[in-house]
């Protein structure tokens, strides 16, 4: 699973970022630089065969409405909750009934908390345990500059979750409903990257347009 949905996404970063000409690249590389802005999350959506695999960045600010280390037992709470809401994909992504979806895997990692790498496998498959340290040796780590707020220095950290759904009958996946705007109120604009088999283009959601249509 890991391994396909790395190549897909890849896929997705060299198709939306590589244009016709050069500008199109700077575009590209003026909208990495500049993806970390609060009410703001980006999302990467790979649907092949019966595989559905999306991936979720997010500031931290977004999830938890602060992006500095926890400093309280409230603040360390409000990590541990948008984690556990964040592994629970199937309340975050509604499928059409007709498809017969299911998430198999979630994995959550944040940066803002040093022991808050998460991974969960909703299977009933023995391999959970190997997959969980596998999860813990290929974790990805981000850098982020500290930037001045006010007086005080704050990092840009962070929240990734990927989703891995096998659906019965993909012919029926004719749209993802979205349903994170109403769970995680900091987000305002999720912007989308879609590849499919069929097309590949780039969209915005937002509270009112929730829906990711294939």
């Amino acid at each position: 699973m890991k391994r396909c949905l790395k190549i897909l996404l890849s896929i997705i970063a060299i198709v939306c970022a590589v244009g016709p000409n050069l500008s199109n690249i700077q575009a590209a590389e003026y909208r990495h630089h500049e993806a970390h802005e609060h009410g703001v999350a980006h999302m990467n959506v790979a649907f092949e065969g019966n595989e559905l695999y999306i991936e979720l960045i997010s500031p931290a600010a977004n999830i938890v409405g602060f992006e500095h280390q926890p400093r309280t037992q409230e603040q360390k709470a409000a990590v541990k909750a948008a984690i556990k809401k964040l592994e629970a994909g199937g309340k975050l992504f509604a499928l059409p009934s007709g498809v017969g979806g299911r998430l198999v895997k979630s994995k959550v990692h944040t940066d803002i908390n040093d022991d808050s790498g998460h991974e969960s496998d909703e299977t009933k498959s023995h391999e959970h345990d190997e997959m969980s340290r596998d999860a813990g040796n290929e974790a990805e780590k981000h850098g982020h500059e500290k930037h001045q707020h006010g007086d005080e220095h704050e990092r840009h950290s962070e929240f990734k979750a990927e989703y891995h759904f096998v659906c019965k009958k993909p012919e029926k996946l004719a749209y993802v409903e979205v349903m994170l705007f109403s769970i995680f109120s900091g987000i305002e604009h999720i912007e989308v990257q879609l590849l499919t088999g069929t097309k590949q283009t780039a969209f915005e959601l937002t509270a009112r347009k929730t829906k990711i249509t294939f």
